[in-house]
C-alpha cells in the first residue's frame, strides 16, 4: 500500500517522502510552501523517501524554488529518485532544480 506524501522540517533539510499525486498536490505544495517560510536561508530538500515521481513533482518542487528565491533562499535537493531526474533534464530543469551529490 503507498503511504500519503509526508512533509517534515528538520533543522536546514526539508524531508519529502511518500506519494505524490495530482489529488493531494496542491496540498503538499502549500504545506511545503508554509514550512519553507519558517526554514533557514539554505535548505536542502530531501527526497529519499520520496515513493512517486511524475510532472506534478516537478511542478511543486518548482514552485517551492520560486517561493524560496522571492525570500532570499536557496534551496538545494539531494537524494532524487533516478526517474524524477530524468524527468527534470528531459524539461530542461536541471539548472533550475539543483542537486547536491
Amino acid at each position: 500500500m503507498n503511504t500519503v506524501a509526508q512533509l517534515r522540517l528538520q533543522d536546514a533539510r526539508l524531508h519529502f517522502g511518500g506519494v505524490v499525486h495530482f489529488d493531494n498536490a496542491p496540498k503538499v505544495c502549500d504545506d511545503g510552501l508554509k514550512l519553507l517560510k519558517t526554514a533557514p536561508k539554505m535548505i536542502t530538500i530531501d527526497m529519499s523517501q520520496l515513493q512517486s515521481s511524475s510532472s506534478v513533482v516537478v511542478a511543486i518542487l518548482v514552485s517551492w524554488i520560486r517561493s524560496a528565491s522571492q525570500q532570499q533562499q536557496v534551496l538545494y535537493f539531494c537524494n532524487m529518485p533516478q526517474k524524477l531526474r530524468a524527468i527534470i533534464s528531459v524539461s530542461g530543469l536541471t539548472q533550475v532544480l539543483p542537486e547536491q551529490i
